[in-house]
């Protein structure tokens, strides 16, 4: 998953976002809901307060007791005159450099205000005598940095523990999308272990039992299935029994070869369907491929020519004799029904090594657009959608020759190229399950 596309990097920016907001509206509301009515409670005090500093300094003011109130109360006062300018820090202000804005307090006097810095500057006049009330400085140039470098430290620190709670509260969501991803992966067993109380457990709870009624209705499809296959396996014997009797002929061969066909189809439905079941075991027995693999072809294509590369030093490796030999059978069949002879006759490739048994076949054949190769071994697909016959079977011998592999712990793998052909390759290990 791409990192921005993470649900809890979604809900840290959107949390942020949300409290930019919430300060601008309490910023905006203090400011303009509240403001008049501070200022109306505060300015009483403040004209109090500049009534009292006047009267401390005195008209003409006096330097002493101006010198005296800035040493009490820690602030720099400036006063400018006709004839003389004089500053309790020793260091006189440019009025001219500053930005001054007037007030008017509400027994008529005029309060001017500024800044420099982060000093504040009130400004008082009394006749053609100014009178500066400056804060001291509060960060010097070297605190300023400081101070900011650790506001940004706590803030970035706020933030990531923020998203480790979230991601934590959240962690339950790559549990769920596992168990969703395995039950989509065709493995219905799969149960989310997810012991939560909240709306995250209540949501594995439910996929859990969406599983398991999945489940029981594909195993009573499977049921079904299997019971229709076995009732139809009585009246296709009788009818073919009947077919038998009748004299020889074009007709007779033809309704004994769709016949033949049917009963395949029938036992490949049902060779699936008991794969897939449960409680199917394997009749595994140590087996030689080499020996499988030409049993079959005299069998099954005794007039046929192949391009064999199989071990000749043998070896010997636990299989369903049975199931191989059709899996065998199928991927033989396939190859040599799509195959162009003319540009090659069909590869089989056999070899056993430490890691189990290898078995390749491949056609040279007009090949299979990419688009197709992941659904071949679905049961009924087919690429051909008008079902032919000459152009296909019926759509499940790779799905049968799969289940067969996978029911042995291998792996069954489909390559092709359109224009050059086809390859199937089988792999079955030596550790087979027990089941």
């Amino acid at each position: 998953m791409k990192f921005r596309h993470r649900l809890s990097i979604r809900l840290i920016i959107l949390f942020i976002i949300i409290s930019i907001l919430i300060i601008f509206v309490l910023n905006t509301g203090f400011r303009y809901g509240i403001r008049d009515e501070f200022k109306r409670l505060a300015e009483p005090h403040l004209v109090e307060y500049v009534d009292h500093l006047q009267q401390q300094i005195g008209a003409p003011p006096d330097i002493l007791a101006a010198s005296a109130l800035a040493e009490r109360l820690s602030i720099d006062i400036q006063i400018n005159s006709p004839v003389d300018r004089w500053s309790s820090s020793g260091v006189i202000l440019d009025e001219q450099s500053l930005d001054f804005h007037q007030h008017q307090l509400s027994n008529g006097r005029i309060v001017e205000v500024s800044h420099q810095a982060s000093r504040f500057i009130m400004r008082l006049q009394e006749g053609n005598v100014t009178a500066l009330y400056i804060t001291k400085q509060k960060f010097t140039s070297s605190q300023i940095p400081w101070i900011a470098s650790i506001t940004i430290a706590v803030v970035l620190l706020l933030i990531a523990l923020t998203y480790l709670f979230v991601r934590r509260l959240f962690l339950p969501i790559e549990t769920i999308r596992q168990g969703v991803a395995n039950f989509g992966s065709g493995d219905l067993k799969y149960r989310i272990k997810l012991q939560r109380k909240d709306e995250l457990g209540e949501l594995a709870h439910s996929v859990n039992n969406m599983a398991d009624e999945i489940q029981g209705m594909l195993e009573a499809k499977r049921q079904l299935l299997l019971a229709i296959s076995h009732e139809l396996r009585s009246p296709l014997t009788r009818v073919r029994l009947n077919a038998e009797l009748i004299d020889h002929g074009e007709p007779r061969e033809r309704i004994i070869q769709d016949l033949k066909l049917l009963e395949q189809q029938l036992n490949e439905l049902l060779e699936t369907e008991r794969l897939e079941s449960n409680h199917t075991k394997l009749d595994l027995q140590l087996a030689d491929p080499r020996q499988l693999i030409d049993s079959v072809t005299k069998e099954h294509f005794a007039e046929s020519q192949w391009q064999s590369h199989i071990d000749e030093s043998g070896g010997l490796i636990l299989l369903d004799i049975a199931r191989i030999k059709l899996l065998i059978k199928n991927l033989l069949d396939n190859a040599q029904r799509h195959t162009n002879l003319r540009r090659g006759e069909v590869e089989i490739h056999s070899h056993l090594t430490n890691d189990g048994w290898h078995f390749q076949v491949t056609d040279f054949g007009a090949g299979i657009a990419e688009e197709h190769l992941t659904h071949l071994t679905e049961p009924f697909y087919r690429v051909d959608k008008a079902r032919q016959r000459s152009t296909g079977g019926y759509g499940l011998g790779l799905y049968l020759c799969r289940v067969i592999t996978e029911a042995h712990g291998g792996e069954l793998t489909i390559e092709s190229q359109l224009g050059k052909g086809t390859q199937v390759s089988v792999t079955i290990p030596h550790t087979t399950p027990t089941n």
